[in-house]
């Protein structure tokens, strides 16, 4: 863990993987700050990156120095990495927030930016709770779903199941909360039972949050890993 993370909260801390903003060009757009090539001539896929619960008060995850690296890292990958900023202030408003996220991808796909038939999802912590129904009923224009330390819906009761057909990137740490652990252990069985095409990349002593609280080679890796998969699934 970095010397005085106890303290700060995760807006205050680094990307634990350096990342450089030369020959990048990052526009805010309302709510969103789009991150991409300087010198892309013609519409890019898309990353977006979902946050989880992020009280009223509290800085916005675009401000966060991790989901910009993660904008910066997708950008140099020749992707539109994408941050958004959800009323999301408690877990209990994932539905409204699902809902949301629903129309602010439709406007992302719209933008002149974006090539709106190739896009990614990559949902963090909570934020996975927002994207089950894509989980369960994956639309042509979205390649990938991403999850990260997440959070997902696997009660029978919400009518979601998951798509096989769909590629999953999902990240997952060795030292989770063990009611978040339970989920991932749940979605992974589910993903077993219908031959769904999950790619699990391990963060053995990772916790929580890893990709600003444990800085060290596995983490880097991890990252550098999640988004070649995701690149790979957004190629033509």
């Amino acid at each position: 863990m970095q010397d005085g993370a106890v303290n700060k909260g995760p807006h205050e801390l680094p990307f634990v993987l350096e990342v450089p903003a030369e020959g990048l060009v990052v526009e805010r757009v309302g709510e969103l700050d789009l991150y991409r090539p300087a010198d892309a001539a013609k519409p890019l896929p898309a990353v977006v990156f979902v946050h989880g619960p992020v009280p009223a008060e509290a800085v916005r995850p675009p401000d966060w120095p991790s989901y910009q690296g993660y904008g910066r890292l997708a950008a140099t990958r020749g992707l539109v990495g994408v941050t958004i900023d959800l009323d999301y202030p408690h877990p209990m408003a994932w539905p409204a927030a699902a809902e949301a996220l629903g129309k602010v991808v439709d406007m992302i796909r719209s933008r002149p930016e974006v090539d709106g038939d190739r896009m990614a999802l990559w949902a963090f912590s909570g934020g996975g709770l927002l994207v089950g129904h894509w989980l369960g009923d994956a639309p042509d224009w979205l390649r990938c779903v991403a999850l990260s330390y997440p959070y997902v819906n696997t009660s029978p009761s919400d009518g979601e199941v998951l798509d096989p057909t769909l590629p999953v990137v999902l990240t997952r740490v060795g030292r989770e909360r063990p009611e978040v652990q339970a989920t991932v252990d749940a979605f992974i069985a589910i993903a077993a039972t219908v031959d769904a095409a999950v790619e699990v990349i391990d963060v053995p002593e990772g916790q929580h949050g890893f990709d600003v609280l444990d800085p060290g080679p596995r983490s880097r890796e991890a990252l550098v890993e999640a988004m070649d998969a995701v690149q790979r699934h957004l190629r033509p």
